[in-house]
Protein backbone atom coordinates (compact mmCIF):
# COMPACT_ATOMS: atom_id res chain seq x y z
CA UNK A 1 0.00 0.00 0.00
CA UNK A 2 1.34 3.80 -0.76
CA UNK A 3 2.89 5.46 1.96
CA UNK A 4 0.21 8.78 3.29
CA UNK A 5 2.51 11.90 1.72
CA UNK A 6 -0.32 14.73 3.08
CA UNK A 7 -2.81 13.96 5.63
CA UNK A 8 -4.93 16.56 7.14
CA UNK A 9 -7.19 15.83 10.33
CA UNK A 10 -10.04 17.94 11.30
CA UNK A 11 -8.10 20.73 9.64
CA UNK A 12 -8.96 23.87 10.96
CA UNK A 13 -7.62 27.41 9.56
CA UNK A 14 -9.90 31.18 10.76
CA UNK A 15 -8.67 34.49 10.05
CA UNK A 16 -10.26 36.33 12.49
CA UNK A 17 -14.03 35.56 12.95
CA UNK A 18 -13.88 34.47 9.37
CA UNK A 19 -13.22 31.03 8.27
CA UNK A 20 -10.70 29.70 5.73
CA UNK A 21 -11.26 26.02 6.19
CA UNK A 22 -13.16 24.00 8.75
CA UNK A 23 -12.48 20.22 9.85
CA UNK A 24 -11.25 19.26 6.76
CA UNK A 25 -10.25 15.52 6.36
CA UNK A 26 -7.72 14.35 3.75
CA UNK A 27 -5.07 12.09 2.76
CA UNK A 28 -3.29 12.32 -0.72
CA UNK A 29 -0.99 8.62 -1.36
CA UNK A 30 2.35 9.08 -2.78
CA UNK A 31 2.88 9.12 -6.56
CA UNK A 32 -0.69 9.87 -7.02
CA UNK A 33 -1.68 13.17 -9.32
CA UNK A 34 -4.81 14.53 -6.71
CA UNK A 35 -6.87 16.96 -7.91
CA UNK A 36 -7.93 19.65 -5.67
CA UNK A 37 -11.58 20.77 -6.46
CA UNK A 38 -13.55 23.64 -5.66
CA UNK A 39 -14.50 27.61 -6.69
CA UNK A 40 -12.86 30.95 -5.42
CA UNK A 41 -13.06 31.32 -1.98
CA UNK A 42 -14.12 27.46 -0.96
CA UNK A 43 -10.28 26.99 0.92
CA UNK A 44 -8.15 25.36 -1.49
CA UNK A 45 -5.65 28.06 -1.08
CA UNK A 46 -5.81 27.99 2.58
CA UNK A 47 -5.29 24.59 2.53
CA UNK A 48 -1.88 24.67 0.52
CA UNK A 49 -0.36 27.50 2.64
CA UNK A 50 -0.80 25.72 5.70
CA UNK A 51 0.41 22.38 4.19
CA UNK A 52 3.80 24.08 3.84
CA UNK A 53 3.61 26.20 6.89
CA UNK A 54 2.99 29.45 5.42
CA UNK A 55 0.20 30.23 7.75
CA UNK A 56 -0.52 28.21 10.92
CA UNK A 57 -3.81 26.27 11.89
CA UNK A 58 -6.23 27.41 14.20
CA UNK A 59 -6.39 23.86 15.19
CA UNK A 60 -6.66 20.18 14.12
CA UNK A 61 -3.59 18.52 12.60
CA UNK A 62 -1.86 18.47 8.96
CA UNK A 63 1.55 15.99 7.92
CA UNK A 64 3.51 16.57 4.98
CA UNK A 65 5.91 13.75 4.48
CA UNK A 66 4.84 12.65 8.13
CA UNK A 67 6.22 16.06 9.44
CA UNK A 68 4.18 18.89 11.45
CA UNK A 69 3.77 21.94 8.64
CA UNK A 70 3.97 24.53 12.02
CA UNK A 71 7.01 22.87 13.02
CA UNK A 72 9.43 21.26 10.40
CA UNK A 73 8.13 23.80 6.74
CA UNK A 74 11.36 24.19 5.90
CA UNK A 75 12.19 20.40 5.92
CA UNK A 76 9.12 20.04 4.06
CA UNK A 77 10.04 23.25 1.24
CA UNK A 78 12.92 21.43 0.65
CA UNK A 79 11.16 18.45 -0.72
CA UNK A 80 8.47 20.19 -2.48
CA UNK A 81 8.17 22.39 -5.83
CA UNK A 82 5.17 24.99 -5.45
CA UNK A 83 3.38 27.38 -7.95
CA UNK A 84 0.98 29.74 -5.98
CA UNK A 85 -1.64 30.64 -7.00
CA UNK A 86 0.03 34.08 -7.78
CA UNK A 87 3.71 34.79 -8.19
CA UNK A 88 5.79 37.59 -6.72
CA UNK A 89 6.54 41.40 -8.52
CA UNK A 90 10.24 40.96 -9.86
CA UNK A 91 9.77 44.68 -11.90
CA UNK A 92 12.58 45.25 -14.26
CA UNK A 93 14.18 42.22 -14.83
CA UNK A 94 13.32 39.62 -17.44
CA UNK A 95 12.32 35.87 -17.30
CA UNK A 96 15.44 34.21 -17.68
CA UNK A 97 17.22 36.89 -14.87
CA UNK A 98 14.38 35.77 -12.69
CA UNK A 99 14.89 32.40 -13.17
CA UNK A 100 18.48 31.93 -12.87
CA UNK A 101 18.39 33.64 -9.83
CA UNK A 102 15.27 31.58 -7.95
CA UNK A 103 16.87 28.24 -9.06
CA UNK A 104 20.11 29.78 -8.28
CA UNK A 105 18.93 29.26 -4.04
CA UNK A 106 18.11 25.22 -4.68
CA UNK A 107 21.38 23.05 -3.11
CA UNK A 108 21.07 20.97 -6.08
CA UNK A 109 22.23 21.96 -9.80
CA UNK A 110 19.01 22.58 -11.84
CA UNK A 111 19.28 21.65 -15.35
CA UNK A 112 19.33 24.82 -18.03
CA UNK A 113 18.43 22.68 -20.57
CA UNK A 114 15.48 21.73 -19.47
CA UNK A 115 14.39 25.61 -18.35
CA UNK A 116 15.10 26.08 -21.98
CA UNK A 117 12.65 23.42 -23.88
CA UNK A 118 10.14 24.20 -21.44
CA UNK A 119 10.12 27.67 -22.25
CA UNK A 120 9.87 26.38 -25.94
CA UNK A 121 6.93 24.30 -25.66
CA UNK A 122 5.09 26.96 -23.26
CA UNK A 123 5.90 29.64 -26.08
CA UNK A 124 7.72 31.74 -23.54
CA UNK A 125 10.46 34.24 -24.47
CA UNK A 126 12.73 34.25 -21.50
CA UNK A 127 14.31 37.77 -22.77
CA UNK A 128 11.00 40.34 -22.49
CA UNK A 129 11.14 42.10 -19.42
CA UNK A 130 8.46 40.89 -16.53
CA UNK A 131 6.75 44.21 -16.89
CA UNK A 132 5.86 43.44 -20.25
CA UNK A 133 4.57 40.14 -19.41
CA UNK A 134 0.76 39.30 -19.88
CA UNK A 135 -0.97 37.19 -16.59
CA UNK A 136 -0.07 34.05 -18.78
CA UNK A 137 3.40 34.41 -19.60
CA UNK A 138 3.89 35.43 -16.32
CA UNK A 139 2.20 32.09 -15.20
CA UNK A 140 4.62 30.21 -17.79
CA UNK A 141 7.47 31.18 -15.24
CA UNK A 142 5.52 29.73 -12.44
CA UNK A 143 5.24 26.41 -14.38
CA UNK A 144 8.78 26.40 -15.05
CA UNK A 145 9.88 27.25 -11.39
CA UNK A 146 7.61 24.30 -10.48
CA UNK A 147 8.58 21.44 -12.69
CA UNK A 148 12.46 21.78 -13.12
CA UNK A 149 13.61 20.65 -10.20
CA UNK A 150 13.62 16.99 -8.95
CA UNK A 151 11.39 17.08 -6.25
CA UNK A 152 9.05 14.36 -4.35
CA UNK A 153 5.91 16.67 -4.15
CA UNK A 154 4.53 19.43 -6.58
CA UNK A 155 2.01 21.50 -5.29
CA UNK A 156 0.39 23.40 -7.39
CA UNK A 157 -2.48 25.61 -7.08
CA UNK A 158 -4.61 26.76 -9.83
CA UNK A 159 -1.31 26.13 -12.35
CA UNK A 160 -3.51 27.05 -15.52
CA UNK A 161 -4.62 30.40 -14.77
CA UNK A 162 -4.55 33.04 -17.38
CA UNK A 163 -3.24 30.22 -20.04
CA UNK A 164 -5.19 29.69 -23.26
CA UNK A 165 -6.97 26.50 -24.07
CA UNK A 166 -3.50 24.92 -26.00
CA UNK A 167 -0.99 25.80 -23.69
CA UNK A 168 -3.24 24.45 -20.85
CA UNK A 169 -2.90 21.15 -22.81
CA UNK A 170 0.44 21.39 -22.90
CA UNK A 171 0.98 22.32 -19.26
CA UNK A 172 -1.26 18.98 -17.79
CA UNK A 173 0.70 17.05 -20.75
CA UNK A 174 4.40 18.22 -18.90
CA UNK A 175 2.76 17.36 -15.08
CA UNK A 176 1.65 13.92 -16.14
CA UNK A 177 5.29 13.35 -18.01
CA UNK A 178 6.97 14.72 -14.68
CA UNK A 179 5.09 12.47 -12.63
CA UNK A 180 5.86 9.25 -14.69
CA UNK A 181 9.25 10.11 -15.43
CA UNK A 182 10.10 10.60 -11.38
CA UNK A 183 7.02 9.47 -9.29
CA UNK A 184 6.77 12.55 -7.36
CA UNK A 185 3.00 12.86 -5.78
CA UNK A 186 1.00 15.54 -7.43
CA UNK A 187 -1.12 17.92 -5.68
CA UNK A 188 -3.06 20.25 -7.96
CA UNK A 189 -5.97 22.54 -7.15
CA UNK A 190 -8.54 23.67 -9.92
CA UNK A 191 -11.75 24.80 -9.74
CA UNK A 192 -12.11 23.40 -13.92
CA UNK A 193 -13.47 19.66 -13.42
CA UNK A 194 -12.87 19.49 -17.30
CA UNK A 195 -8.94 20.22 -16.89
CA UNK A 196 -8.50 18.37 -13.76
CA UNK A 197 -9.77 14.97 -15.35
CA UNK A 198 -7.48 14.60 -17.80
CA UNK A 199 -4.53 14.52 -15.55
CA UNK A 200 -5.76 13.67 -11.91
CA UNK A 201 -6.12 9.69 -10.55
CA UNK A 202 -8.29 10.57 -7.37
CA UNK A 203 -10.13 13.67 -6.31
CA UNK A 204 -11.33 15.60 -3.56
CA UNK A 205 -14.16 18.40 -3.58
CA UNK A 206 -13.88 20.79 -1.19
CA UNK A 207 -17.26 22.94 -0.18
CA UNK A 208 -17.10 26.01 2.73
CA UNK A 209 -14.07 24.73 3.67
CA UNK A 210 -14.33 21.09 4.06
CA UNK A 211 -13.80 18.00 1.80
CA UNK A 212 -17.25 17.03 0.93
CA UNK A 213 -16.30 14.11 -1.76
CA UNK A 214 -13.25 12.25 -1.98
CA UNK A 215 -13.24 9.68 -5.64
CA UNK A 216 -11.66 8.54 -8.36
CA UNK A 217 -12.01 9.84 -11.75
CA UNK A 218 -14.45 7.17 -12.81
CA UNK A 219 -16.95 7.99 -10.28
CA UNK A 220 -16.70 11.64 -10.81
CA UNK A 221 -17.42 11.51 -14.41
CA UNK A 222 -21.20 9.69 -12.93
CA UNK A 223 -21.63 13.18 -11.56
CA UNK A 224 -20.48 15.55 -14.08
CA UNK A 225 -23.32 17.35 -15.95
CA UNK A 226 -23.54 18.85 -18.87
CA UNK A 227 -24.80 22.90 -19.17
CA UNK A 228 -27.14 22.83 -22.56
CA UNK A 229 -28.51 26.05 -24.14
CA UNK A 230 -31.07 26.13 -26.95
CA UNK A 231 -31.36 28.98 -28.95
CA UNK A 232 -35.06 29.97 -31.16
CA UNK A 233 -35.40 32.30 -33.71
CA UNK A 234 -38.50 33.92 -31.53
CA UNK A 235 -39.58 34.02 -28.10
CA UNK A 236 -40.49 29.99 -27.39
CA UNK A 237 -44.09 28.97 -25.82
CA UNK A 238 -42.38 27.99 -22.30
CA UNK A 239 -45.55 25.48 -21.45
CA UNK A 240 -44.73 23.77 -24.90
CA UNK A 241 -41.16 23.20 -24.43
CA UNK A 242 -41.70 21.77 -21.15
CA UNK A 243 -43.27 19.29 -22.24
CA UNK A 244 -41.05 18.42 -25.08
CA UNK A 245 -37.66 18.43 -22.76
CA UNK A 246 -38.05 15.00 -20.60
CA UNK A 247 -38.24 16.47 -17.10
CA UNK A 248 -37.17 13.06 -15.61
CA UNK A 249 -33.50 13.71 -16.67
CA UNK A 250 -32.73 17.57 -16.79
CA UNK A 251 -32.54 19.93 -14.27
CA UNK A 252 -32.31 23.99 -13.42
CA UNK A 253 -34.48 24.50 -16.84
CA UNK A 254 -34.46 28.21 -17.68
CA UNK A 255 -36.40 29.44 -20.42
CA UNK A 256 -35.99 33.49 -21.15
CA UNK A 257 -37.81 34.55 -24.37
CA UNK A 258 -35.77 32.71 -27.18
CA UNK A 259 -33.47 31.04 -24.77
CA UNK A 260 -33.41 28.17 -22.69
CA UNK A 261 -31.11 26.37 -20.59
CA UNK A 262 -30.70 23.46 -18.50
CA UNK A 263 -28.48 20.78 -17.03
CA UNK A 264 -28.29 17.28 -17.98
CA UNK A 265 -26.01 14.11 -16.88
CA UNK A 266 -23.34 13.18 -19.56
CA UNK A 267 -24.84 9.89 -19.17
CA UNK A 268 -28.56 11.28 -20.70
CA UNK A 269 -27.29 13.31 -23.38
CA UNK A 270 -27.81 11.08 -26.55
CA UNK A 271 -31.51 10.38 -24.70
CA UNK A 272 -31.86 14.07 -24.45
CA UNK A 273 -30.96 15.14 -28.46
CA UNK A 274 -33.10 11.96 -29.42
CA UNK A 275 -35.67 14.08 -27.79
CA UNK A 276 -35.43 17.44 -29.39
CA UNK A 277 -35.23 16.31 -32.74
CA UNK A 278 -38.76 17.29 -32.40
CA UNK A 279 -37.58 20.88 -30.95
CA UNK A 280 -37.56 23.63 -33.61
CA UNK A 281 -34.17 25.53 -32.42
CA UNK A 282 -31.59 27.24 -34.03
CA UNK A 283 -28.78 26.59 -32.44
CA UNK A 284 -27.44 23.88 -29.84
CA UNK A 285 -24.23 24.45 -27.39
CA UNK A 286 -23.44 21.52 -24.48
CA UNK A 287 -20.73 23.28 -21.97
CA UNK A 288 -19.14 21.54 -19.05
CA UNK A 289 -20.96 23.01 -15.93
CA UNK A 290 -19.68 25.01 -12.91
CA UNK A 291 -18.76 22.95 -10.00
CA UNK A 292 -21.33 24.51 -7.98
CA UNK A 293 -23.98 23.08 -10.95
CA UNK A 294 -22.22 19.62 -10.10
CA UNK A 295 -23.07 20.24 -6.40
CA UNK A 296 -26.31 21.33 -6.88
CA UNK A 297 -26.88 17.95 -8.68
CA UNK A 298 -24.77 16.02 -6.50
CA UNK A 299 -26.66 17.44 -3.04
CA UNK A 300 -30.07 16.63 -4.19
CA UNK A 301 -30.76 20.64 -4.54
CA UNK A 302 -29.18 21.20 -1.61
CA UNK A 303 -29.43 25.11 -2.92
CA UNK A 304 -28.50 26.76 0.26
CA UNK A 305 -24.97 25.85 0.61
CA UNK A 306 -24.82 26.16 -3.12
CA UNK A 307 -25.72 30.05 -2.81
CA UNK A 308 -23.55 30.00 0.31
CA UNK A 309 -20.63 29.04 -1.62
CA UNK A 310 -21.65 31.45 -4.53
CA UNK A 311 -21.61 34.37 -1.92
CA UNK A 312 -18.18 33.80 -0.26
CA UNK A 313 -17.05 33.53 -4.17
CA UNK A 314 -18.29 36.83 -4.73
CA UNK A 315 -17.01 38.36 -1.62
CA UNK A 316 -13.21 37.00 -2.43
CA UNK A 317 -13.02 38.45 -5.85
Amino acid sequence: MSDVVIRCQDLTKYYGESRGIENLNLEVLEGEVFGFLGPNGAGKTTTIRTLLGLIHKTSGEASVFGLDPDQDSLRIRERVAYLPGELGEFKDKTGRRILKYLFGLYDTDVRWARVEELATTLRLDLDRNMNNLSRGNKQKIGVILALVPDVELLILDEPTAGLDPLITQDVYRLINEKQAESGCTVFLSSHMLGEVENVASRVGIIRNGSIVEVATLQKLKGLALKRVELLFDSPVDKAILRTQIPADIVAEVSIDNSRAHFLVNRNDLRALLECLREVQFTDLYITGPDLEDIFLKYYHGDSASVQEEKRITSEVS
